[in-house]
């Protein structure tokens, strides 16, 4: 099964916790209080955004607006099932 990388833009909030968006996929972003639990977090909602994605194109609209950052962290590269 061939895999699909997305870069995805990490942000941490003032409690510590990360949270991250897919800059491929809009409306599509994840969290967790740790790299490990955001990177799982972050290969489910990819699979989800992509499994309710019409065929032959991107979603109109976001799923759910992204949370506002407090502070950028960096990125990260996450490989999915294409």
């Amino acid at each position: 099964m061939s895999k699909h990388e997305y870069i995805v833009k990490v942000h941490e909030e003032e409690n510590g916790s990360l949270w991250a968006e897919v800059l491929e996929l809009p409306g599509c972003f994840a969290s967790g209080g740790n790299l490990e639990e955001l990177r799982e977090a972050l290969e489910e909602a990819i699979s989800l955004y992509l499994l309710d994605e019409p065929e032959g194109g991107k979603l109109e609209g976001p799923l759910a607006p992204a949370p506002q950052p407090h502070m950028e962290v960096g990125e990260m590269r996450v490989k999915v099932p294409a």
